[in-house]
């Protein structure tokens, strides 16, 4: 009897090794990473099979894998690989391939994922920025005369029974519209692997709750273990990590917070800031925020290089980008505050203040273009890591 030849796919092992993988064709099987690794379930070997699948350019069965995301590239796999066949590199560079795959516009992908385009992601920020800037002031402020930009206090636009200074308009226009079609893509994203997985694992009709259900069951426990980071404490090489990750997170959950408070208050309750830096509770909110999340990110850079010289990690450029991006929204933040505030500086503000919503304006796009996309598809894919194994469970009742 005939046997079946499996066909491979070399254009899809060759873009895995060109966006990180490169050493995916190292790995000859020996299954230590399923053995060190302490996210592997018992039923699956993960990440061997990954590596197999990838070896063979299995494109399909690989971006339709939630354990992809799973994964949190700890190192514990490439320090014990016999072969530095590193397979949480690959892993990252999967997750690049299923960002990739499952958003349009996929030129921002190639932006956000190369050095070369880093000018143009900034020419890209700085002109829409200006766009509305220039709508909004009348003609071009004055960046080195903080009375003129961002602080001018001559130009207000009555929206219904609000009074908002130029600044204020202009910063609703720019983020609003810039958020809304971040969320449009990333739950379009969302939906597509969501259908995906279910199709791919054969999930029965009866079983395909709706999106209360999910949201309810499976959701919240998920949610709860990405803020307790309780798979992320588990690894061992790079146990490090956990703690300023944890810190990243909290901080920008905590400005979050704060962002959403300065909209209600300035734009509904008509409390424009600025605000006194040293007495506005708001401020101090959102200070605690920033610390907490340059903290996070320093821990992580350094971290980082320190892995790199032991060989536990590698950083990727796309790595390197969101680091350095946080790194710089946290510091240009913290410059607004200190150039207001010490007369001599006071008319940098504006320079500061502009930068900072170039940085921020590069992190909200950077969600659904760069490595800040796992916020969204690793929730996703331990929500339906959850939710598998209990329809799993059901069916087998």
């Amino acid at each position: 009897m005939a046997g079946h030849r499996i066909e491979g796919d070399l254009s899809a092992v060759k873009e895995i090794q060109s966006v990180g993988g490169d050493t995916v064709k190292k790995c000859y099987q020996c299954a230590t990473c399923s053995s060190v690794c302490p996210l592997a379930p018992d039923e699956a070997p993960f990440p061997r099979k990954q590596m197999l699948l990838a070896q063979w350019g299995f494109r399909e069965k690989l971006l339709s894998d939630p354990s992809v995301w799973l994964c949190h590239q700890c190192g514990d796999c490439t320090k014990y690989c016999p072969r530095n066949a590193r397979p949480g590199d690959v892993l990252a560079s999967l997750r690049i391939m299923v960002t990739k795959e499952l958003l349009p516009f996929k030129f921002l992908n190639t932006f956000f994922n190369n050095l070369w385009g880093l000018p143009i992601l900034i020419l890209i920020a700085f002109a829409y920025i200006m766009l509305f800037t220039l709508f909004t002031f009348k003609g071009t402020p004055n960046f080195f005369d903080a009375t003129s930009f961002p602080y001018n206090d001559e130009i207000h636009y009555k929206i219904g029974f609000m009074k908002l200074p130029a600044r204020v308009v202009m910063i609703d226009l720019v983020f609003l519209s810039l958020a809304a079609f971040v969320i449009v893509l990333m739950a379009n994203a969302v939906g597509k692997l969501w259908r995906t997985y279910l199709d791919y694992y054969k999930v029965p009709q009866a079983y395909r709750y709706g999106v209360g259900t999910i949201l309810a069951n499976y959701f919240i426990p998920a949610l709860k273990e990405i803020l307790d980071h309780s798979r992320f404490e588990k690894c061992g090489a790079n146990s490090w990590r956990a703690t300023p990750h944890k810190m990243l997170l909290f901080g920008f959950i905590i400005l979050f917070i704060t962002t959403g408070t300065v909209f209600i208050l300035a734009d509904f309750l008509g409390m424009h800031t600025p605000w006194n830096p040293f007495t506005h509770p708001v401020k101090w909110l959102g200070y605690i925020g920033g610390i907490l999340l340059l903290y996070g990110v320093i821990g992580l850079i350094t971290g980082r290089n320190r892995a790199e010289l032991e060989n536990s990690l590698k950083t990727s450029y796309s790595d390197s980008f969101l680091l350095w991006l946080i790194l710089l929204v946290g510091i240009t933040g913290f410059a607004i505050v200190v150039f207001r505030t010490v007369p001599v500086l006071y008319n940098l503000t504006g320079v500061a203040y502009l930068v900072h919503l170039i940085t921020v304006f590069l992190l909200f796009l950077s969600v659904p273009y760069s490595k800040f996309s796992h916020l969204v598809f690793r929730t996703t894919a331990v929500t339906f890591d959850y939710y598998y194994k209990d329809v799993l469970k059901k069916m087998g009742s």
